[in-house]
């Protein structure tokens, strides 16, 4: 019995938070362009804005949109690899390796941070903490949770990742150079 069908649903769920993360790409570009506007060609600030809030905006759309996106990228096999020594080995092997990396050091930094992250966003909510700056943005909680989601998603990711080399250690990616490669990953 395959489990690609659990490692899709897996994929499918970190794909969503990632496109969901994805709108921050475009929060950040209109902010952006907003804030020189404002700053270099007179454009009035609204809704009570100021630069310092305008450019902390920027840095949570850029962090939200990291945040989102990471675990999905993972799930296209689009992290660094330093293959000199695992392309030495056959496929069952690529696996193998593959999946003693995510049960030693992925899952537990993934559940390790997971709950530090969810700790910190705990203790954020709970102080009311703000931004260093007096004229900077509240609710900094927000913030600190997409820590939270990225270590949720990259344990999603792991386990899929994880499902994808137990199929492919049964043989059911013998026939599928697609599943062989999201699995353990293609050449250079």
């Amino acid at each position: 019995m395959s489990l690609s069908h659990i490692t899709r649903i897996l994929d499918q769920i970190v794909r969503i938070v990632a496109m969901i993360g994805c709108t921050a790409i475009i929060v950040l570009v209109i902010v952006t362009v907003y804030d020189v506007l404002t700053r270099y060609f007179g454009v009035p600030k609204v809704f009570g804005l100021n630069s310092t809030q305008l450019q902390e905006s920027q840095y949570w759309a850029h962090a939200t949109l990291f945040a989102f996106v990471m675990a999905w990228a993972y799930t296209k096999q689009t992290h660094v690899r330093i293959d000199l020594v695992r392309d030495l080995f056959g496929r069952r092997a690529k696996y193998v390796i593959e999946m003693v990396c995510i049960l030693i050091f992925l899952m537990p930094f993934a559940t390790i941070s997971g709950v530090y992250s969810w700790q910190y966003a705990v203790r954020s909510f709970a102080s009311g903490e703000v931004s260093a700056s007096t004229i900077g943005l509240t609710n900094l909680w927000l913030l600190k949770s997409t820590l939270v989601v990225m270590f949720a998603m990259l344990t999603l990711a792991g386990i899929s990742h994880f499902l994808k080399c137990v199929d492919g250690l049964l043989g059911n990616h013998d026939d599928d150079p697609t599943a062989v490669s999201n699995a353990i990953g293609g050449g250079h």
